[in-house]
């Protein structure tokens, strides 16, 4: 054989080679394995989240057996790939418009004067206050359902309804003269709900708690400036535990995870992209995409511990770009997927910081005023908002759920 037919031989083998390299997908990292595992473990029995995923079942329903009947269908179906039989769709009734949040502007001096409505929406919805305070009582709940893109959400407009009806009970008790009771009521709301803060296993969990605390805060605000009930106690800032997105972000990044894989086995996946099955392989590679998204994940978690103050320096900063160019070119799809379904975690961090900013404030109440005190600058005073008669501090990024604030008397 001449030298032209065995360089024409090695470069065809070469080539070969190449194409099957390039073609194929790559091992999950060790990190990657583990923040999976990590997720998959927090899975078991929970009945805090059998009691969540039931909270708006329909009257006279045992919320637990609701709830446990909804993650079973799901984990069915993810089973079978088929429709299961649904479960009760039916729902409680919520209450309405007439169940303001105390701590919105006008709406403590509305339901004072209003005894006779207040006690009509105790009577009408006592069963979801008792489910409120059933789930409070119960250790914090933990996600058991598969990470899963299609992973059945909890009713949490119900949880936070049930928290209005808690600080209606409050208002009740201290109308009738139980002020200290009345306190004792929401401040114990508030320390266990700072347990679940610290527990909270995926995003959503986390930030509706802190849209529960910051209710319960806004209320007792409410109470104590017109006199009905004593000084609250003292809340410390928020723990590195209750701060953190670690477990969050472990959970985020599985249902990612879940969905990068699934997509490969989409019947209608070559149809969209116009390609055929076997070409598939050149532009997507599920196991390369999975570990391309964690570094923006692993990031998220690590900025969670920041204090306030450096979490402001991180923002100035631009983000980083994980995934090279030569990455990019061997799994294209892939790569745009990931920049897809990757979304901006900051504002979540920032909503933990505004919380310890609203602590800054309530702290305050019934006290000598302090000079400063804004987490993001520490000697940044607190600026009233007319609008809503709120004390507030600045922050970096937009506050629309006024977390950074506290209902407050017009300064002198």
């Amino acid at each position: 054989m001449n030298k032209w037919a065995v360089s024409a031989l090695a470069g065809l083998m070469l080539l070969v080679t190449v194409g099957w390299l390039w073609s194929r997908d790559e091992a999950l990292s060790p990190q990657a394995k583990d923040w999976l595992e990590q997720a998959a473990a927090n899975v078991g029995e929970s009945p805090a989240y059998y009691q969540l995923m039931g909270m708006d079942a329909s009257a006279g329903r045992d919320p637990q057996i609701e709830g446990r009947k909804r993650v079973a269908l799901y984990h069915q179906r993810l089973l079978s790939q088929e429709a299961q039989p649904g479960a009760d769709i039916s729902t409680l009734a919520m209450p309405g418009r007439a169940l303001c949040v105390l701590g919105a502007q006008g709406c403590l001096q509305r339901l004072r004067l209003e005894p006779t409505q207040r006690q009509a929406l105790l009577s009408q919805h006592r069963e979801l206050l008792q489910r409120y305070q059933q789930l409070l009582m119960l250790d914090a709940p933990h996600t058991v359902a598969r990470p899963g893109l299609d992973e059945p959400i909890p009713n949490y407009a119900a949880v936070l309804r049930g928290n209005r009806l808690r600080a209606l009970q409050a208002l009740q008790l201290a109308e009738e003269g139980r002020g200290e009771d009345a306190l004792a009521l929401l401040q114990e709301d508030i320390r266990l709900l700072r347990i679940w803060l610290s527990d909270a296993d995926n995003l959503i969990m986390k930030m509706t708690t802190v849209a529960l605390i910051a209710q319960n805060l806004d209320a007792l605000a409410m109470l104590y400036q017109v006199g009905l009930i004593p000084p609250p106690d003292i809340q410390q800032p928020l723990s590195g535990e209750e701060r953190s997105l670690l477990r969050a972000m472990q959970r985020e990044f599985a249902m990612v995870a879940t969905g990068l894989t699934e997509l490969r086995y989409q019947a209608n996946l070559e149809q969209e992209l116009g390609v055929s099955a076997w070409r598939l392989q050149w532009v997507y590679k599920p196991q390369m995409s999975i570990n391309d998204s964690l570094p923006a994940y692993a990031r998220s978690a690590s900025e969670s511990f920041m204090d306030a103050e450096a979490f402001v320096g991180v923002l100035s900063e631009p983000a980083p770009s994980d995934v090279s160019t030569w990455r990019r070119v061997r799994n294209p799809v892939g790569g745009i997927l990931v920049g897809v379904a990757i979304p901006d975690f900051r504002p979540y961090m920032a909503r933990l910081h505004d919380l310890d900013a609203k602590f800054v404030l309530f702290n305050r109440l019934g006290r000598p005023a302090r000079v400063g005190g804004n987490p993001y600058s520490p000697n940044e005073q607190p600026v009233w908002d007319e609008k809503h008669q709120r004390m507030c501090f600045n922050g970096p990024l937009a506050d629309a759920k006024q977390v950074r604030c506290l209902p407050a008397n017009p300064p002198l």
